[in-house]
């Protein structure tokens, strides 16, 4: 038992969060897509990020190292 706050040491002690909390600036919309659907820009697909439909099992072959045989 601790002698001075009288609770053991196993006891933990629950502080008040830290973050501040702020109100939004004037004209700022909380939620800009609540409700629409999500809107996705033309260029954000998988193939602009290298994924393909099918496999690349054929390119992994065709660039398999000579020590493989």
């Amino acid at each position: 038992m601790n002698a001075q706050s009288g609770k053991s040491g196993s006891e933990r002690v629950r502080r008040p969060s830290r973050r501040v909390n702020r109100p939004a600036p004037e004209g700022t919309d909380l939620t800009p897509q609540k409700g629409a659907p999500v809107v996705r820009a033309s260029e954000d697909n998988d193939q602009s990020w290298g994924d393909r439909d099918e496999g690349n099992d054929g390119e992994l072959r065709l660039n398999k190292p000579p020590h493989w045989g």
